[in-house]
């Protein structure tokens, strides 16, 4: 059937029966009509609705004025209303898909020609041309924000149906550490987590983990924007090979070459994909994350760090805000990919060198009001970097043992806050063991852990 034919029948059943449109109202926009006539009609009755008026042939007569064809308003409209009245069934929802991808295809012919032209011109600096492309694609990829509509009940069932059907995988991921389970919980897909620390905090160790544990069972994806793959992975692997990243660079024994091929077949089967670009802007990564979630299902993604994610913008844009926008952008991504995204945070200069109370706080994450868009929010702490930074300044020897005793005490230690929880408490934290040479955080023995440990 025509496109023109489709859309006659779509306004025709809008006019014979105006709950004909509200079926379908969220899925309507201007563009999926082709002829200019068509589009002023559909704007005249999308007018009425929108202001609580009845959508009625006359009234919508009386508002288009003339049409571009020439045609009589009212002749033309009732033939609208003939050619719907002839469909035995009225697919409308069917009809407005084949509008959308007729419309997706015009757009995606013009931007084509438009880029044909623009790459032709020798003035324009090709990677600006490139990151306009990206942006463009990443729109036209995800024009429909209308949001679904569902009930209690459709929604309890659909929860029942993803639990029996393994097929759709899992519908939370489970943190790898024990004592984060215990705090947060299997994390919802959909979710944002905004995970903060300063240097030395062991966040990326830990994320590292994460990704790695998850891509045991589901497909993962680590967009690391601060160090290269190799680096990372043979940080995250060095319990694994036994190999530092000092010994890959100053160059490995045969041994050491031999156990990082072993441990190569060992995670063959790891579902992580890591992402390692020069530069990265939230244009780009979306694009990725749709690609990945296509191509893979991708359930969990992981950002190091969001200070280091860019913004498709003119000019400069303050770094502070820039953050703000791009967890704005990605709870969003969360919740359109039906996926988690873990991203790393960095926390602010004040919030690192606070003397007093200096655990983290919500406020302390660079970035703004970043609470507004996180459901979970959790903020490493390396309590002995920080003794050892602020040492008494006195004479007195009482406040020195003191001090030594708590530096000793939190040697080989990282703590964990919680400081917010849309699904649970919203305050809670956690320490855990710090094993440096290796860079993994685990958990700490619980009592009933100790008495299984030989004497």
């Amino acid at each position: 059937m025509a496109k023109n034919d489709i859309e006659k029948i779509v306004l025709g059943a809008f006019l014979l029966d105006e709950k004909n449109f509200w079926n379908v109202q969220e899925l309507l926009s201007l563009k999926l009509f082709q002829s200019d006539d068509h589009q002023k009609i559909y704007a005249v009755i999308n007018e009425l609705a929108c202001t609580g008026k009845a959508i009625r042939t006359g009234i919508v007569a009386s508002r288009i004025g003339s049409l571009a064809s020439g045609q009589d308003v009212d002749a033309y409209l009732s033939a609208l209303q003939h050619i719907a009245s002839k469909e035995e069934y009225l697919p409308v929802g069917d009809y407005l898909e084949e509008l959308a991808n007729d419309a997706k295809r015009r757009d995606l012919v013009a931007f084509s020609e438009q880029l044909l032209k623009a790459s032709k011109d020798l003035n324009l600096d090709p990677d600006r041309l490139i990151d306009r492309a990206a942006q463009k694609l990443a729109d036209l990829s995800n024009t429909n924000m209308a949001g679904m509509e569902s009930t209690i009940s459709s929604n309890l069932r659909n929860i029942a149906d993803a639990s029996e059907d393994r097929k759709f995988g899992a519908i939370a991921i489970k943190p790898v550490l024990r004592g984060i389970e215990y705090m947060t919980g299997d994390i919802p897909l959909g979710s944002l987590l905004l995970w903060g620390g300063g240097p030395g905090s062991a966040k990326t160790a830990v994320a590292i983990q994460q990704a790695i544990h998850t891509g045991e069972t589901e497909p993962t994806t680590l967009f690391q924007l601060e160090m290269s793959g190799q680096a990372m992975v043979t940080r995250a692997t060095q319990h694994h090979t036994g190999v530092r990243s000092r010994d890959v660079m100053s160059g490995m024994t045969p041994e050491q070459t031999q156990q990082i091929r072993k441990a190569g077949d060992d995670f063959s089967l790891n579902k992580l994909l890591i992402v390692t670009p020069k530069r990265m802007d939230i244009t780009n990564l979306k694009l990725q994350a749709y690609a990945h979630k296509r191509k893979y299902g991708t359930k969990l993604f992981i950002v190091d760090h969001l200070k280091l994610l860019g913004r498709n913008e003119k000019g400069y844009m303050d770094p502070v805000k820039a953050a703000y926008e791009n967890a704005r952008d990605l709870k969003e991504l969360a919740k359109s990919l039906d996926a988690v995204f873990i991203v790393l945070c960095q926390l602010t200069k004040a919030g690192r060198q606070r003397e007093e109370s200096p655990e983290p706080e919500m406020e302390d994450f660079f970035g703004g009001s970043l609470e507004e868009h996180a459901d979970l929010m959790l903020a490493n702490f390396n309590r002995h970097a920080w003794l050892v930074r602020n040492p008494p300044v006195t004479r007195n020897a009482k406040p020195k043992i003191e001090w030594e005793d708590k530096v000793r005490d939190a040697k080989g230690t990282i703590e964990i806050y919680k400081l917010k929880d849309r699904f649970g408490d919203p305050r809670d934290f956690r320490i855990f063991n710090w094993d440096g040479a290796n860079t993994r955080v685990n958990d700490l023995p619980t009592e009933a852990d100790q008495q299984m440990l030989p004497v």
